[in-house]
């Protein structure tokens, strides 16, 4: 007998919660039984947990940094809100370039680091700050990856990857930002991304066959989108 799986902690859960505490604090505030003010104006603390977990899941340099960002915003809006500080988010910018650099250090170091054979090009990791990035993927052993972008934007061309195991996840994350994702006509595509200001724009034309290669997008959308087109 197959076992159950387990409860996943995500972001789109952390998210889906706060949303249905905010209705159960505004219904009770409706009865008059409490203020839902005085517990709404810690609504920064969801940004922060959605960061902890891209953090504690990240497989990638850039997932870690797009959990930073979350926190990042979170940490400053909270102190805001209950009198810690007085800061403008805006001031912590600088430290966007911290975390990107940081990245190039990292891949620098373990540039000359030999992968496993089969491995090479099986994930992808992209990140775009103020800026862009163009990504052409061929590994017939595609496994997924992470693509985050603050104030920025990318495009990912996966017409000539083929799924391992006929299945590929990548998770998105995308604030003041978007991506523009290639699939070819032969795949499946299912989407499990939150948006929040924003959403997915599905121009492509993908197979329904159940046994078609897939492509499982997760992730977040805050003020971006995400445009799927074919080759």
């Amino acid at each position: 007998m197959e076992s159950q799986p387990g409860l996943r902690i995500t972001g789109q859960l952390v998210l889906g919660v706060a949303i249905a505490t905010a209705g159960v604090l505004f219904t009770l505030d409706n009865l008059h039984i409490l203020h839902a003010r005085d517990y709404l104006r810690f609504w920064p603390v969801v940004l922060i947990a959605i960061g902890l977990v891209h953090v504690s899941q990240a497989k990638t340099a850039a997932g870690t940094i797009g959990g930073g960002i979350w926190i990042l915003a979170g940490t400053v809006l909270l102190g805001n809100r209950i009198g810690l500080f007085h800061a403008n988010i805006w001031n912590f910018w600088p430290l966007i370039l911290v975390l990107v650099g940081a990245r190039i250090v990292w891949q620098t170091m373990n540039a000359n680091r030999v992968s496993e054979p089969g491995d090479s090009g099986s994930t992808v990791s992209a990140i775009a700050v103020m800026g862009g990035f163009e990504r052409r993927v061929t590994s017939h052993e595609f496994r997924g990856g992470e693509i985050t972008a603050f104030m920025g934007g990318g495009k990912l061309d996966l017409r000539d990857a083929v799924p391992a195991g006929g299945q590929a996840v990548i998770n998105i994350f995308s604030m003041m930002g978007g991506f523009e994702i290639i699939v070819p006509e032969t795949w499946r595509v299912i989407s499990e991304v939150t948006p929040f200001m924003g959403g997915i724009e599905d121009k492509s034309r993908t197979s329904t066959n159940p046994a078609a290669p897939c492509l499982i997008l997760r992730g977040f959308l805050m003020m971006g989108g995400v445009t799927l087109k074919n080759p």
